[in-house]
């Protein structure tokens, strides 16, 4: 079975100098003299990230990247503190941001072999909210997966109180979907209610489609993950994060997306037009996770971890995640006489096989069928017709690694 090692180089992306961390199936690209920010994810050579070309290439100072020269949207995925507002001390009233948002975050390597890469990443310390923030970014072998630590540490002389936040610019493509297990959200930005966003009667996730209208919605998750569907490109991008109940959020919700488009919202100081941002107006959603509020005495740190997983599917919709596929197409079995036609449609995180696994009425496994090699770059399907067992309890999807040894169950199914 082929294998997907892991590289680490230096490159030129769009005139940032910056490291790529590959494995054949993801690419993430890193530019670290821009606020540390991965400024493009690849699965294979398509793109997930939005980038605002009028910055690329481009390096501002610290004084061309303050409130009084305005934010420079370069895009990519970002590490800010939270709350974000300009009423307090305690709020972040960025960006811009010459420090965290836009200043130069130091690089260095921290694993580099065949089975993984990863590199560490620092900012300067932020007078203003007393922090500096670190990522280490991590990729392995065989897996469309990245692993992002996120560490804030107080480098002040004083108590803090922020919460972690990721903002990460999806690019729309042809369409852009996004779920998250969710029942509760608000729009919290926006003077124009904003229509289709809402729980899905199909699947029961919260879902957003984009239209190009500005707006911003804060989602009480109810498990740790969001996803991004392409439908029209067959990808999808699913994020994972710890939830922490009881825990204070900012805005009240571990979730929150943007919506980049057309229209107004008003914020402390006045309504702001987006068809004038010097940035643009482009298409894009911001999926933006935060950890709980932390307070933090001087020399404390506190970190936070998501993780991205990236994969292809066979058809649009999304009937569940978990952390080895993202499941288009239900596992569905149909009996006909004494066969039973089995279907499913998914896309896995990680190189390996899958195998059905007949179990009987007492729960044991009673036979398994080996079905075929599966990669995160292609669509999984799932057709076959097999004998009716007597004794039928149930049939499971799982999946192997490239080594042979079990990784999970993919889904299992009754009659």
């Amino acid at each position: 079975m082929q294998r997907f090692a892991c590289r680490l180089t230096k490159e030129d992306y769009g005139g940032w100098k910056a490291i790529r961390l590959s494995n054949g199936l993801i690419d993430v690209v890193v530019a670290p003299e821009i606020g540390g920010r991965i400024i493009q994810l690849r699965l294979a050579s398509r793109d997930f990230l939005y980038v605002n070309r009028r910055h690329q290439g481009r390096v501002y100072t610290a004084e061309e990247n303050c409130a009084a020269a305005g934010w420079k949207n370069y895009g990519g995925s970002k590490v800010w503190p939270a709350p974000q507002g300009w009423e307090s001390a305690e709020q972040w009233p960025g960006p811009p941001d010459p420090i965290l948002d836009g200043g130069s975050y130091s690089c260095r390597v921290l694993e580099e072999t065949a089975s993984s890469v990863a590199i560490g990443l620092e900012s300067q310390h932020d007078e203003y909210t007393g922090l500096t923030f670190s990522r280490e970014i991590k990729v392995r072998e065989d897996r469309s997966t990245v692993q992002i630590r996120h560490t804030m540490r107080n480098t002040s002389s004083r108590r803090v109180r922020w919460a972690v936040w990721q903002v990460t610019q999806q690019a729309i493509g042809s369409a852009l979907i996004v779920y998250a297990p969710a029942r509760r959200d608000r729009q919290i930005l926006g003077d124009q209610p904003f229509e289709g966003a809402g729980i899905d009667s199909e699947t029961g996730f919260w879902k957003l489609a984009y239209r190009d209208q500005v707006a911003k919605f804060a989602v009480e998750a109810e498990q740790g993950w969001l996803a991004a569907v392409r439908p029209g490109e067959g990808r999808a991008l699913v994020e994972e994060f710890q939830l922490f109940s009881g825990k204070p959020y900012p805005d009240g919700a571990p979730v929150e997306f943007w919506v980049n488009g057309s229209g107004t919202f008003t914020i402390p100081g006045g309504r702001v037009e987006m068809d004038r941002d010097p940035n643009g107006c482009d298409p894009f959603i911001e999926t933006e996770i935060l950890s709980p509020l932390v307070e933090l005495n001087p020399g404390q740190d506190y970190a936070f971890s998501i993780t991205w997983q990236a994969t292809t599917l066979p058809s649009p919709g999304l009937a569940c995640v978990n952390s080895l596929a993202v499941v288009s197409e239900a596992l569905n079995i149909r009996a006909e006489g004494q066969k039973l036609n089995v279907r499913c449609g998914f896309g896995v995180f990680q190189h390996g096989s899958v195998e059905l696994v007949i179990i009987d009425g007492d729960g044991n496994p009673e036979n398994t069928i080996p079905l075929a090699e599966v990669t995160p770059l292609e669509p999984c399907c799932v057709d076959q017709r097999i004998p009716r067992p007597d004794r039928f309890g149930s049939i499971r999807l799982q999946l192997k690694d490239p080594a042979g040894r079990f990784a999970g169950i993919i889904e299992e199914c009754r009659e």
